[in-house]
C-alpha cells in the first residue's frame, strides 16, 4: 500500500514500516497485516483492536505526509 500510494520503493516502504513498529512498539509482523488490511478495507484478524488503532495512526501520520517526506538531512534548518 505505500509503495503504491506514495509511489515508494521497497526499501522506502520497508524503512516507513519499521518506524511505525518502533514508534508503536508493536512487532513489525503485527504491523504488516494492519497495513495490507488499510489498503483493502479489510480488517486485520490476527492484530486485536489496540494495535490496529495505534499502528492505523501512525501509518495517517505518515502516508498524509510528515517525516518520511523529506530525508531527516533536509528537516534540519539551514544556516549560512
Amino acid at each position: 500500500m505505500l509503495m503504491l500510494v506514495r509511489g515508494w520503493t521497497a526499501a522506502t516502504a520497508f524503512t516507513a514500516l519499521r518506524t511505525i513498529s518502533q514508534r508503536t512498539n508493536v512487532k513489525l509482523r503485527d504491523v504488516a497485516p494492519v497495513v495490507v488490511a488499510a489498503g483493502s478495507h479489510a480488517e486485520a484478524s490476527t492484530v486485536d483492536a489496540e494495535t490496529s488503532s495505534a499502528v492505523l495512526d501512525q501509518l495517517r501520520q505518515h502516508v498524509l505526509g510528515s517525516a518520511f517526506d523529506t530525508p531527516a538531512e533536509e528537516d534540519e534548518p539551514k544556516t549560512g
